[in-house]
């Protein structure tokens, strides 16, 4: 097994119970905000697992996040709706660290809570 791709799992690992734990507290604005920062590291160390799993895996070179997650639908790791969240995920991270609306915070904590969280639960336990 590649140390790399160890190390990785387990930065990965951490950031999602980080996440779980900030999810798990009730909600206010201190609490969403804490979410979404530890939702941006989890998406980071999400795609960047990713990342060396196929390459280590599967001998593919990707470059970016939604790469990635075509990649493991491609590999026949994910489904279709899976990647297609992992997409729309993407799409809400880089939107999130681009602009700044209170409403779209809202917005992205519940989809964090509801299924963001869940869907890299579960590329975590396919890199596993």
């Amino acid at each position: 097994m590649d140390k790399t791709l160890d190390l990785k799992r387990k930065q990965f690992s951490k950031a999602l119970a980080s996440l779980k734990k900030s999810l798990e507290e009730e909600k206010n604005d201190l609490v969403r905000d804490s979410a979404i920062k530890r939702f941006e590291y989890s998406y980071e160390l999400c795609w960047k697992t990713v990342k060396i799993f196929l390459s280590d895996r599967f001998g593919e070179d990707v470059f970016s996040p939604k790469e990635c997650f075509r990649a493991l639908r491609k590999n026949k790791l994910i489904s279709d709706e899976d990647t297609e969240l992992l997409l729309r995920m993407t799409d809400d991270r880089n939107k999130i660290i681009h602009t700044y609306s209170e409403s779209f915070s809202e917005e992205l904590y519940e989809d964090i809570a509801q299924v963001y969280y869940q869907i890299m639960e579960k590329v975590y336990k396919i890199l596993n």
